[in-house]
């Protein structure tokens, strides 16, 4: 299953607040809305959805005077310099979920996004459902 939430197109005037800091999975898309990439925030992911978010999108003016920052500011995939769109899911069971969620991009569309190719984070056995969504 697809992350079901609409895209949202990223703004640098947005409260970061609003942004979840929990674990969950997350899409990022371009222009048209075509999935670029399909990530996940653990346990380990400082800020939760909230820092890899702001990793992928946020200017380093947005954080100015703010007191964090998260890892690895601005280091994105070539593939993500033209990210606009996000939309993400709070799962404490992320790491299953975002196994599911690639496995089902992978059906429906023959490939992985260009951003999880790009990836340097070896990726675990995907599974299969030998069914497309529709989507």
């Amino acid at each position: 299953m697809n992350i079901r939430k609409p895209w949202t197109e990223w703004d640098d005037g947005i409260d970061l607040r609003e942004l979840p800091g929990a674990m969950g999975i997350y899409e990022i898309a371009d222009e048209q809305r075509q999935t670029l990439y399909i990530g996940k925030a653990g346990g380990r992911d400082p800020y939760g959805l909230r820092g890899e978010l702001v990793r992928t999108f946020a200017s380093a003016s947005l954080l100015e005077g703010a007191n964090w920052s998260p890892p690895r500011m601005g280091d994105v995939f070539a593939a993500l310099r033209g990210a606009r769109y996000y939309r993400y899911e709070v799962n404490h069971q992320y790491y299953g979920r975002w196994l599911e969620a690639l496995s089902r991009y992978r059906e429906d569309h023959g490939e992985l996004p260009a951003g999880n190719l790009e990836d340097p984070e070896p990726l675990p056995k995907l599974g299969r459902f030998h069914w497309k969504t529709g989507e």
